[in-house]
């Protein structure tokens, strides 16, 4: 009887042993543990209407990080060994973003218990300039990687797994206004002011611009500028030139100052409620007089300038005529 136990024993024993075998040599095996066991990772995030717009604001978005054991080795780890109460080390790291973003993750180092239901909680902020194009989804590529633990039989694996956070560009309403020639000038009653105005869109975005006068031009002068102009937001393609042409009144006889202000009001082309600053410029013309004052004082310089030369030329005869006697 007890050779009989003996031999079964010994039989268990022996095949216990080459079953062993062959499972460690067909389980991945570490410097300290026997079995390798792998993770699960996932990272979700809200979807979020907030815009990021360029250069005036931050974006922030809610991470919830998640991980899991997984394989037919999860449940003995999380349940008998020594790692069922072992704390995951996920590591947060941004992978790839766009030239004109920047991006941070808040808390990068994420902790959750084996077998835990609690999620991590993190903070992708993301800002943006003003290169980004308007109304554009942008994605921001982070990974997470799950360190290495390693136990007297099991390890918790290393795992990289990595995630594609996604946001929506807002517009950026910014145009810049420049004047060659300045915003006054001097002019004669005859002729015509030109204000050269440059429109360049430094936003990220194609940008229409209404154009209006302030008041309505009154006494005889007459003003005229386009009412509207649109800008591309390409590089190199994004600026445009109007005029203000200002003729003041034919028949004045005095010096008249006149200032005019125009007023420049942007948004996006196709989405005027979505507006930018308005800015207003002022011009001055100052015209000097009418032809008829001119060609009046034109006459009498040259009727002036006559009597004068006559009296020179008449006192030079009369002295000539007193050396011609007083040689006699």
């Amino acid at each position: 009887m007890n050779i009989k136990i003996f031999r079964k024993n010994k039989t268990g024993f022996i095949f216990g042993v080459l079953l062993l075998s062959v499972f460690i040599y067909f389980v991945p095996i570490s410097s300290a543990g026997i079995i390798n066991v792998p993770s699960i990772i996932n990272v979700t995030y809200p979807e979020k209407e907030d815009e990021v717009i360029p250069n005036s604001g931050v974006l922030d978005i809610p991470l919830s990080i998640t991980a899991e054991l997984s394989g037919p080795w999860a449940k003995i780890v999380e349940r008998v060994s020594l790692l069922g109460n072992a704390i995951l080390q996920i590591e947060l790291k941004i992978v790839d973003k766009p030239t004109w973003c920047e991006a941070s993750i808040s808390n990068p180092l994420a902790q959750i218990r084996v077998g835990g239901t609690e999620p991590y909680s993190s903070t992708l902020t993301v800002t943006v300039t003003e290169s980004a194009p308007a109304f554009q989804q942008a994605t921001v590529r982070i990974s997470a990687t799950i360190k290495l633990q390693r136990g007297l039989i099991f390890n918790i694996a290393e795992e990289t797994a990595e995630f594609d956070i996604s946001f929506i560009i807002g517009y950026w309403c910014v145009v810049g206004y420049f004047l060659p020639n300045g915003d006054s000038i001097e002019i004669k009653s005859i002729d015509s002011a030109d204000f050269q105005i440059e429109l360049e869109n430094l936003g990220n975005g194609p940008t229409y611009v209404k154009i209006d006068l302030i008041d309505d031009p009154k006494e005889g002068w007459s003003v005229n500028i386009a009412s509207s102009v649109q800008l591309d937001s390409n590089r190199g393609n994004n600026k445009k030139s109007v005029h203000l042409r200002i003729n003041p009144p034919k028949k004045s006889d005095n010096k008249i100052r006149k200032t005019f202000g125009v007023k420049f009001s942007p948004s996006y082309l196709g989405r005027p409620n979505l507006k930018g600053s308005e800015e207003i410029i002022y011009f001055t013309v100052e015209s000097i007089g009418n032809l008829k004052n001119e060609e009046e004082s034109d006459n009498n310089f040259l009727i002036i300038l006559g009597v004068v030369l006559f009296i020179i030329i008449l006192i030079l005869i009369i002295l000539k005529r007193r050396k011609r006697g007083l040689t006699k």
